[in-house]
């Protein structure tokens, strides 16, 4: 019988996943699961390697082979290339989760990706955890976790030519209101769609714009779960964002009774622009103490 090589263990373990790459963590890992998994008289190893530098020189013979091939722009990861390797082009989602297992796609990139807008942007938009954050990489369990991996992580500035925009944000840590997908098979951790529209109206300019957002706002109207849209808002604890998501609330005719409390605790400031990049326009919400400085002639389009 024809023993596995820890190649092809490894390759093969990246199909079970439907995976097209790896990162140098994450075949540390499957080394040790299949390690685990194949009987010692049916592999041709002892011990899979016990660091990321002994997983890195395998790689690195595995590349020499035409198993694996380095991606250029992206530190550590691999793309299988093995014949009997999973077949299909590489998703630039898997590969911004290896480079960075801890982050969340978001923003432009999150509202693509629940289909809440239909353009293809050029380039990409991922929050980053705080410091202190008890996230592990996607599709990683805790029992296999352990301090030799708290070091990796790599922001690259591009893939495929696009521009990667890392955001550590001040407003709404990155745990909140994250979910992983399994589009594909393998998991990708994004914002969910609630949190996506709230980080859309405080951050429009990496959205695509403020008209872009409203038309999320209006292709999310009848899909999202408003208790978690309300309870996403009070996590991040910002005025303003009760003020916006309320006064876009109302316009969508979203009813939560939260709203009213939300209302009551508007107040009139600098801040007080329904875009805050914006200057302040005439027209004014007296119920949400908010300048509507841009057009929102589609939300009462919606509503029609």
């Amino acid at each position: 019988m024809k023993k596995t090589t820890l190649g092809r263990a490894l390759t093969e373990q990246l199909a079970e996943e439907q995976r097209h790459v790896v990162s140098i963590w994450r075949a540390l890992l499957l080394l040790q699961r299949a390690t685990q998994k194949v009987p010692p008289e049916e592999r041709r190893w002892e011990q899979a390697p016990t660091s990321l530098e002994a997983t890195q020189a395998l790689l690195s013979r595995l590349t020499k082979m035409g198993e694996f091939r380095p991606l250029k722009e992206v530190p550590y990861v691999y793309e299988a290339r093995a014949p009997y390797a999973r077949k299909g082009l590489v998703s630039e989602n898997e590969v911004l989760m290896e480079a960075q297992p801890f982050s969340a796609l978001s923003h432009a990139t999150a509202l693509v990706f629940h289909d809440l807008s239909d353009d293809f942007p050029q380039e990409f938009h991922l929050i980053l955890p705080s410091n202190n954050s008890a996230l592990l990489p996607p599709g990683i369990d805790q029992t296999e976790w352990s301090e030799k991996f708290t070091s990796i992580g790599h922001t690259p500035r591009s893939l495929f030519g696009k521009p990667i925009h890392w955001h550590q944000l001040s407003a709404g840590p990155a745990e909140i209101g994250t979910s992983e997908y399994r589009p594909n098979g393998y998991p990708v951790r994004v914002t969910t769609p609630e949190r996506t529209l709230i980080d859309a109206i405080h951050h429009p300019e990496w959205c695509g714009g403020f008209s872009k957002v409203l038309q999320a706002w209006v292709e999310a109207r009848d899909i999202i779960n408003l208790d978690i849209l309300v309870e996403t808002v009070e996590a991040f604890g910002v005025n303003i964002l009760r003020q916006r998501a309320g006064f876009i609330m109302d316009e969508l005719e979203l009813h939560h009774p939260t709203l009213e409390d939300w209302s009551r605790l508007a107040k009139r400031g600098g801040s007080s622009r329904l875009v805050g990049s914006e200057p302040f326009s005439s027209l004014f919400s007296e119920k949400w103490k908010l300048s509507i400085n841009a057009p929102v002639g589609l939300l009462a389009e919606a509503r029609a």
